[in-house]
């Protein structure tokens, strides 16, 4: 049974979309804004729109879809780049005489799918109560499992990962384990070649020193959109890229950068990070093909 639940007579519809680099979103469905006891206004005029949402008593999640205009509160550059992946939605219901955030908790939810169309687009948004459908739990593999730092590259530095992947400097781990603020550098750009390669020749490091790494523009057309994974880099500051850039880069963009680590105990844990005490997998076990040989007699 919810704790509170909103004057059904002036009840009105909010929800807060939350990025995982804090931007955040606030509407309603209000015909005017909204401020709430806490001084936050939310919107009427994002051109959002609540299409569906159902919720009952039984253990099945509760779903509901949102549309909305671009370039009002998320943009076509967020949403084509990633921005917005995987972002929480705290849908609320509330009182339009007197607005309270989260008075009425309806759903606590996730972005899914977006598809655009134009200058709109609609999402799928997945209930949490999704998770407890999801396999979980470890398991055996001789590559690390988690993620270097705990964290990936955002607009004020670093976002921390919040899963159970989150082990590399985590609770059980060395306290002098390898350090985001350590290891990430800044740059520009002296060299474009598509919107999949760029160089820096300004860069010292070694070949496949920045390989599955990540890379943050913080000037150009760019900048504060989401981190670009790193296929490969060079000594010569050449890199090379999963995913191309949203938009071209231009000589004299700046960056944000940090190296990568290919999970592997030697090379990137013990030789790279000096951080072997926390390794993630399990490279000794004998795989299937190996324990299961019969034994031959001399």
């Amino acid at each position: 049974m919810k704790p509170h639940v909103a004057d059904w007579s002036t009840k009105v519809r909010c929800a807060r979309i939350v990025a995982q680099d804090g931007t955040t979103v606030r509407i309603t469905e209000h015909p005017v804004d909204l401020v709430m006891s806490n001084g936050q206004v939310y919107r009427c005029d994002t051109g959002y729109e609540f299409t569906g949402y159902d919720d009952d008593a039984s253990m099945a999640p509760g779903s509901f879809d949102l549309t909305g205009i671009l370039d009002h509160g998320i943009t076509r550059d967020q949403l084509g780049s990633g921005v917005f992946d995987n972002a929480r939605i705290y849908a609320f219901a509330t009182s339009w005489k007197a607005p309270i955030e989260d008075e009425e908790p309806n759903a606590l939810a996730f972005l899914g799918k977006t598809t655009l169309n134009d200058s709109t687009y609609s999402t799928e948004v997945m209930s949490a109560s999704d998770v407890l459908s999801q396999d979980v739990g470890r398991i055996y593999s001789p590559q690390c499992q988690w993620v270097l730092f705990d964290r990936h590259l955002g607009p004020t530095g670093d976002v921390i990962i919040a899963s159970t992947r989150s082990r590399c400097t985590g609770p059980r781990s060395d306290p002098d384990g390898p350090n985001i603020d350590t290891f990430r550098v800044t740059g520009t750009i002296t060299a474009v070649t598509s919107q999949y390669q760029f160089q820096d020749s300004g860069r010292t490091e070694a070949d496949d020193w920045f390989t599955a790494g990540e890379v943050l523009f913080t000037g150009g057309q760019n900048a504060g959109l989401a981190p670009i994974k790193i296929k490969q880099s060079t000594s010569g500051g050449q890199f090379y890229l999963h995913g191309g850039t949203y938009y071209m880069p231009q000589i004299g963009d700046t960056y944000m950068m940090i190296p990568g680590c290919r999970l592997r105990l030697s090379e990137d844990c013990r030789d790279k990070f000096s951080n072997v005490i926390n390794f993630g997998g399990q490279p000794h076990v004998p795989s299937t093909s190996e324990y299961t040989q019969v034994g031959r007699g001399s």
